[in-house]
Order: C-alpha cells, then structure tokens, then sequence
C-alpha cells in the first residue's frame, strides 16, 4: 500500500510493483512504466532488421534502455525491475542480502546529486526490518556491511532513547 499526502489531499493506492521513490506522484511513476515495458534480463530478439546478422556485443542489452540518473523517477524505475527479477531466497540470509543488492542498485553516491552549489544529495543508509522476527538490518554509506538490531533484545517498554553508534568505517576482510 501506498499512503501519499499531496496538496490536494491523501491518497491510497495499491503498490503493485512493490516500489516507491518522492516524486513525482504514484500514479505518474507507474504510469512511467509503460515506456520501459520491453526491458528484460534475456538478450533482446533482432526486431528491428530482422534479415540482418547483428552482432549482441555485450550480454546484458536487454537493459540497455532502463535509466541509470539518480533522480527519483529513474530510480523508481530501475528499482522496480530489478524486485520483480531478482529471486526470492530460501532463508532470511539470502532474502536481505537480495534486499540490500535492490537498494544498492539505486542509491545515490557522494557527489552525483547536487542540490545546489557544492551540496550534493546522498544516500546516506538503507534499511530493512523483518516485521515478524523484530530484526533491522542496515548499512551506512561508510560501510555496507550489513548491521542487524535485533529489536527483542532492547527493553522497548522504556522512556529512555535508545542510540546506537553507526560503523563509521567499512569493514574490509583481509584474506591474506
């Protein structure tokens, strides 16, 4: 479900795709799908001259056509395509780790959205939450390892804020 407060009033709305970005509103960003209706993960069929021996130089032309801008209809877009091709996994593990690849093919890196002169817009964490086991799990913009919170291990019934201190640097496994 989609609850969008716009200037004429609120809205609800079924989220078919699974998606959402800011702008523009939902309508106009599902409705933008339709101009992406033939992208596909499969290498695309010679349509446009058929009689004609051309040569697919690169796997991956099937997506030739998805936007890769960072603004919010671009994202919306390329998000919801990679959702509905990306595999469900057989466990929680797999399910977050397929998770964070959706939301990483989208984010906007350091220095690529400039909202005016010399301030740039970035992502700076995504998130998930297991509604049913209590669990957040997140990564920053410094380090996208995954982090979990598991919430029943915080006394929820208190007043007192509780604060956790992000990883403010990447963790890189050595192997050697």
């Amino acid at each position: 479900m989609v609850v969008e407060s716009t200037s004429t009033s609120l809205h609800i709305y079924d989220n078919s795709v699974n998606t959402l970005t800011n702008d523009p509103v939902f309508p106009a960003q599902v409705e933008t799908l339709a101009n992406f209706a033939s992208v596909s993960p499969a290498q695309p069929k010679n349509t446009l001259v058929p009689n004609a021996d051309i040569n697919l130089y690169s796997r991956g032309l099937g997506t030739h056509h998805l936007p890769g801008g960072t603004d919010s209809n671009s994202r919306f877009i390329k998000a919801s395509f990679v959702l509905a091709h990306s595999p469900k996994g057989n466990d929680e593990v797999e399910n977050v780790t397929n998770f964070f690849h959706i939301l990483h093919s989208v984010e906007q890196a350091k220095g690529t959205d400039e909202v005016e002169d010399n301030v740039f817009e970035f992502t700076m964490y995504s998130d998930c939450m297991n509604l049913d086991k209590g669990i957040l799990y997140f990564t920053t913009y410094d380090n996208n390892q995954i982090n979990a919170v598991d919430m029943n291990n915080e006394d929820l019934d208190t007043s007192d804020l509780i604060t956790y201190e992000l990883f403010k640097d990447q963790a890189i496994k050595f192997e050697n």
